[in-house]
């Protein structure tokens, strides 16, 4: 069962202040609600191709499943290799960052069958192209990866001067979107025709810091409108391209974390866009969100 948060917070505003404004994020009347409590450090969030939500619990060695029709959360995996990120690919499988075990696991959801691509190297967060090609983040040795489509070849895809987390791909798929943990950009490289990497990087994506600048840019997730929902150290945002050019796609909005959680550290919104999912090191909640969320 989900248990409701509810959030007492009482505000003195002027008499010409408009309380019927519209929230830019959350359905009329919407709370947020726990999915999932008592972790040590709730991270990647992936849905399969019949709508079961997987999440993982990274110092614990465990992968969840909660079934799509009952609710029911069940352990999937306990020896998950200490898996963060997480993604569906094009196969109906979930590839995960097993750092623990240095590859990549690969999980079959109906059956629960895992093999591992033995890579040699540490991961943190992940992102496949439709044609199969795998792209990671290597925080330890300032890399992003890439699994050839088919044949898992490993080779470098960049080679950078910080250090990577959170990775995504663009919704047109033509640039793989980075991000900086300790700063504030998302770095956008451009992909060719082959699915490499091609030419230099640019900024892409600011989000809003504390006063130390340290961001911790983590899980991220595209939008219709272009802009960037990812997991900050002041919570969950939405952050509009560097190269806005409309009001609509300039609306910047930070999500703070609930009740004082720390940062917030992957987020998703489900495959039928009614919930925003938000991951923290002691649990996930989920909240209903508005029907035209991101949508061009």
């Amino acid at each position: 069962m989900l248990r409701i948060l509810s959030l007492s917070l009482v505000f003195i505003l002027p008499l010409h202040f408009s309380l019927a404004a519209k929230d830019r994020v959350f359905a009329e009347g919407s709370e947020w609600e726990v999915v999932s409590e008592g972790h040590q450090f709730a991270e990647g969030m992936a849905w399969d191709t019949e709508g079961n939500f997987f999440f993982t619990d990274v110092p614990r060695n465990q992968l969840f499943k909660i079934d799509a029709t009952t609710g029911e959360k069940t352990l999937f995996d306990g020896d998950s290799g200490e898996t963060n990120g997480i993604a569906l690919a094009p196969d109906g499988r979930i590839y995960g960052c097993a750092s623990g075990v240095k590859g990549i696991n690969v999980w079959d959801p109906k059956t629960g069958d895992k093999i591992t691509i033995e890579t040699g190297t540490l991961s943190n967060d992940i992102a496949i192209l439709k044609d199969g090609t795998l792209f990671y983040t290597d925080p330890h040795s300032k890399l992003v990866w890439r699994l050839e489509a088919g044949s898992h070849e490993l080779s470098k895809a960049a080679t950078l001067p910080w250090k990577p987390n959170g990775i995504t791909l663009s919704e047109d798929q033509q640039t793989l979107l980075v991000a900086e943990f300790f700063a504030d950009t998302i770095h956008g490289f451009p992909i060719d025709q082959n699915s490499k990497l091609t030419g230099n990087s640019s900024p892409a994506y600011k989000v809003a810091t504390p006063s130390d600048q340290v961001g911790t840019l983590d899980g991220m997730l595209p939008l219709p409108d272009g802009r960037l929902l990812c997991g900050t150290s002041l919570g969950a945002q939405i952050v509009p391209p560097v190269n806005a050019d409309s009001q609509a796609s300039a609306q910047h909005i930070v999500i703070p974390s609930p009740d004082g959680r720390p940062r917030c550290n992957y987020v998703r919104i489900s495959p039928d866009r009614q919930w925003l999912y938000t991951a923290y090191r002691d649990d996930l909640l989920r909240r209903r969100i508005v029907e035209d969320l991101g949508q061009r």
